[in-house]
Parts: C-alpha cells; structure tokens; sequence
C-alpha cells in the first residue's frame, strides 16, 4: 500500500513567512500522520528543556556551585591582617587576591556547567523513554490509532480521529492536541477523558493557543458524550490531564480554564529528580456538564 504524502511540520526550521497568513484546525488524517507524531515528541523535548532550566536555577543547583567558589577561595585566598573597618579590610582582600577571585569566577562556571551536563543526562534519560515509548508504538499510546498504519492510508476509528486536533499554520502543523477516554474511570451517568498530548511549538507557547487547545479538548469531551449513546447527554463530565510540577505555564493556563489539581505525587520514572530536587507529576481535572438544548 503506498503511504500518503505527508504534510511536514518543519521543525528544524522557521514557518514560511511567504505562504498564506491562515490558521485552522483539522482532525487526524492521514496527511498529518508524521506531523502528529513528530510535534508530540516535540513537546516532550520542550519538558526536557524545561526541567533542566528549573534544575540549573534550583536553589540546590545555585547553593552547590556559590559552595564550589567559596572553597576555593577559602584554601587559595591570602587574607590580610586587622584592620580599622571591614570595608578597609575588604580592600586590602581585593588587592592582595586579584588573581584567585579571577579563577573563582572560572571555577563558578566550571561548576555550573558540570552539574548541569550531569542532571542534563539524568532528565535525558527519563524523557528519551517517554519518546521512545511514542515511537515505538508509532504513537498508538497517545492517539489511539497507528499512525504508520494511518499514513499509508488504512481506515482507522473516525472517533479516534476526531479526538485530535491539529492547529495549521502558514500551511504548517504547529500545535496538536488530542483526548482519550479513560474507560476505567467512566461510567453511564459520568463520562471521564484525559488529555493524552497537548502543546505547541515553544514560539506560539504564549500566543493563546494553549488556551484554544484546552476548550477544544472540552468541547471535545461534551461531544464525545453525545456521539456515544451509552453515556446520557448532559450528565457529569471530567476531564483530566497530567502536567509536571515545574510546567508553570500551562498550570496558570489551566487554573485560568478552572482547572485544579486533584492529586500530586513523586516523579515516578526518577527517585533522585523526585528526592532530592522535589520533582513531581501533578493530575489537573475539571467537572462539568452541558445543559441538553430545550424543545
């Protein structure tokens, strides 16, 4: 079976300034098979970049490399004799010491980015699984639908396809945002959904897309509700979604849409992240119902 041409998202590379200046939103198809895939792993890379910004300006972090400085300083410095004043004898340090306060500045950066580069290849290693995961199933795990499968143009469940949506942009993917149910948790009178991947590319981050994608997900959920009959139309609906304790952003995004936080624990996929740095996943949900229209 031939696979399908697939719109590119571009990743690599800035947005065509000379295609059309028009955004819309489309379902899965199978011309944005790779599109789909490629922004979720995407996002998962911009978490990356952003616990290891969190890390690097973590109080542990900052503590540990001032410590490194000032023990050098301690074991290299001459210290000078009494003086009248501190601020006399804080000069005579300066004088007496040009040279070990010139290395300790190189010992600061040093020491930064040495812890840096060691916490970097621990938060590595937690997110490459997470890719990995996505890639291997070609991205089953979080659409619902083989997207290899997908691409080469088998018929796959339309709700499936529904459940994504794809923010265009200057005839390029830029965002994508997808649901799922979450079978164990719904019931006839309470249907539940999760947010499975959510996210843009980091330039339209604060654009408002986010708050775009999170009521797309919720209109999503009510129709979802109504396409399938053995829930009733109008009754309670929850939908969650999974955030990281240090995605400061997309927390405030969905306070703001009335979301809170049901439940924080432990980043399970790294002790030392959750031990020592406080790491944590957090689950954010929202209940709400749609009244049925009126006659």
């Amino acid at each position: 079976m031939v696979s399908i041409k697939q719109v590119d998202a571009h990743l690599d590379q800035p947005i065509d300034a000379d295609a059309p200046p028009t955004i819309y939103g489309v379902p899965l198809k199978p011309e944005y098979s790779n599109a789909a895939l490629n922004l979720s792993v995407d996002f998962i890379k911009q978490q990356c970049a952003l616990l290891n910004m969190h890390l690097f300006w973590h109080p542990i972090t900052v503590s540990s490399v001032f410590t490194c400085g000032l023990v050098y300083l301690a074991t290299q410095s001459h210290f000078p004799g009494s003086a009248n004043h501190v601020s006399g004898w804080l000069y005579q340090y300066l004088l007496m010491n040009k040279k070990e306060l010139v290395t300790c500045v190189l010992v600061w950066a040093i020491s930064a980015s040495t812890f840096i580069t060691l916490l970097s290849k621990i938060t590595e290693m937690v997110f490459k699984r997470k890719s990995k995961l996505i890639l291997d199933t070609n991205g089953q795990i979080i659409y619902g639908v083989d997207l290899k499968n997908l691409a080469r143009g088998e018929k796959q469940d339309k709700t499936l396809l529904d459940n994504t949506q794809i923010i265009v942009y200057r005839d390029t993917p830029i965002a994508v945002v997808s649901v799922l149910e979450n079978k164990p948790l719904s019931k006839k009178d309470s249907l539940v959904m999760g947010v499975s991947t959510i996210g843009c590319r980091r330039v339209y981050l604060k654009s408002g897309i986010l708050e775009d994608l999170i009521d797309w997900a919720l209109i999503r959920t009510k129709n979802h509700q109504k396409e399938h009959p053995q829930f009733k139309h109008g009754e309670s609906m929850k939908l969650l979604v999974d955030v990281y304790s240090f995605e400061t952003y997309t927390k405030k995004t969905l306070a703001k849409k009335g979301f809170s936080m049901i439940e924080s624990y432990k980043l399970p996929e790294n002790k030392f992240l959750a031990g020592m740095f406080g790491i944590k996943k957090e689950l954010w949900g929202i209940q709400f119902h749609f009244e049925p229209k009126k006659n």
